[in-house]
C-alpha cells in the first residue's frame, strides 16, 4: 500500500471510531487549572453601555493570555458571545469579573470557542476567552491567581 493510502486508511480509521483526530493546540501559554467564581457581561464594542445582564459563570483555567469558563448560558438580551450582532454585524465581547480576593479581577476579551456539555450539572457551557487589553497590572493579578492555586 503506498503512504498516501496508508494515510487516508488511517485517518479513515480513526473517523470511524469515533475519537476526534487530535488538533493542534493554538493557545498561546499554558493553562491552569482554578475554581474560581465569576460572572460575565456580553457587550459591542461601538455600544458598551448597552451589556448583557451579568451571567454567572466559573473559571476553571487561566494563562497570562486567556480564560476558561463554565457558564450556562452564551447569549443573553439578544448579544450571543460568537455570533455577530444581525443589525450590524459586530462581534460581541466579553467583560468578566473574576470573584477573587477583596477587589474582583475585571478582563475584557473575545469568545474564541464554546462547547456545550451533554451533563448540564452544574453548567451548560464550556467558552473559551482571548483576553485583550491586558495592562502590566492586570498581568500582574493574573500571575498571582495562578500563583495562588492549589497543587
Amino acid at each position: 500500500m503506498s503512504t498516501a493510502a496508508t494515510a487516508i486508511e488511517n485517518l479513515l480509521s480513526r473517523s470511524r471510531s469515533g475519537k476526534p483526530s487530535p488538533q493542534k493546540e493554538r493557545r498561546l501559554a499554558k493553562r491552569h487549572r482554578v475554581d474560581i467564581p465569576a460572572k460575565f457581561k456580553i457587550y459591542l464594542p461601538s455600544q458598551p453601555e448597552q451589556s448583557s445582564t451579568e451571567i454567572s459563570a466559573q473559571v476553571i483555567d487561566l494563562s497570562r493570555t486567556g480564560i476558561g469558563l463554565l457558564a450556562d448560558s452564551v447569549e443573553n438580551g439578544g448579544l450571543h458571545i460568537m455570533h455577530p450582532w444581525a443589525a450590524t454585524s459586530e462581534q460581541c465581547l466579553l467583560e468578566i469579573q473574576v470573584l477573587c480576593g477583596k477587589t474582583p479581577l475585571t478582563l475584557q476579551g473575545r469568545a474564541a470557542w464554546y462547547s456545550q456539555h451533554e451533563d448540564e450539572k452544574p453548567f451548560r457551557f464550556r467558552i473559551g476567552i482571548e483576553l485583550s487589553d491586558l495592562t502590566v497590572q492586570l498581568k500582574e493579578r493574573i500571575r498571582e491567581l495562578i500563583d495562588l492555586k492549589p497543587d
